[in-house]
């Protein structure tokens, strides 16, 4: 059964590719994944580089922020607005509801954006991550986590919110950028590293439909959560069996960050597996 193992295979991965293309995982980065579930590096991208990300990612939200406001809709613990328009959707923080937490997919409306999933900084290695060498974009999201109003991500694996979608959801990983300095105290992520061994737990909540996918962190050892705490231009890539989460952004600094998921090549990208119908790409 998917839901309860791992599935990752190394077959698809040339290793001679591996050995010469730059930036693919070290003998070192793959045992760390396969024992922890994660790799951390740091300094990947420059303060320069993540600062241009940063200002792609104030320009979309301004420009989100522009359109016609849509209804808003509770789901789980998320706050949601279907921008058709954009063809994305708006998270909104549930206890400020005026202010974002993030938007999921981007690329086709931010071609600033976008250039950065391709990068071979987090293509290259993310293969690795997949097991494969040909690889494609599933979808693409961020976080703002603004100072003081950044609320929790709840305690979840990506896996569930994914199964309904693709049969190779098993295979989806993410490369999550820090595009600020990221501590505990304006809300980190935080793992539990090993998580991924285990498949998909079955402690969920009694919530239906979309919250059901979020874990019941009241039967779950969240002691075994620890922070990802590093610089800016650090990525972390995980599969979509690490146990995650972050905490409320309790600082003066906001914590943003870009997440862009892989997937084996060939399958559809997420929206056009939500069927939403985005007007054309801004500059």
């Amino acid at each position: 059964m998917l839901d309860r193992c791992l599935v990752r295979s190394t077959g698809g991965v040339n290793r001679s590719a591996r050995v010469t293309e730059p930036f693919r995982l070290s003998g070192e980065e793959l045992n760390g994944l396969n024992e922890n579930g994660y790799v951390v590096r740091r300094g990947v991208f420059t303060r320069g580089e993540c600062a241009a990300m940063a200002e792609g990612v104030e320009q979309l939200e301004r420009d989100l922020l522009s359109a016609k406001r849509r209804t808003k809709h509770t789901a789980g613990s998320y706050l949601f607005e279907l921008q058709r328009e954009f063809g994305t959707i708006v998270k909104w923080e549930p206890d400020f509801p005026e202010v974002v937490q993030g938007v999921e997919p981007f690329a086709h409306i931010s071609p600033v954006l976008d250039k950065w999933a391709r990068d071979p900084r987090l293509w290259n290695p993310s293969k690795d991550v997949i097991g494969q060498d040909a690889i494609d974009l599933f979808t693409e999201k961020l976080t703002m986590k603004r100072a003081h109003t950044g609320g929790t991500i709840v305690l979840h694996q990506d896996y569930p919110y994914w199964r309904p979608m693709t049969k190779v959801a098993h295979k989806i990983m993410t490369a999550l950028i820090y595009l600020d300095d990221a501590t505990m105290a304006n809300g980190c992520l935080e793992v539990v590293p090993g998580s991924h061994r285990d498949g998909m737990v079955p402690e969920r909540i009694t919530n239906e439909g979309f919250g059901a996918n979020e874990m019941d962190p009241a039967r779950y050892d969240t002691g075994a959560l620890i922070p990802v705490e590093a610089p800016a231009g650090t990525v972390v890539f995980f599969g979509g069996f690490l146990v995650h989460r972050s905490l409320p952004n309790r600082s003066a600094q906001d914590r943003r960050a870009l997440l862009y998921s892989y997937q084996p090549a060939g399958y559809p990208h997420s929206l056009e597996l939500s069927k939403l119908t985005p007007r054309a790409a801004t500059a």
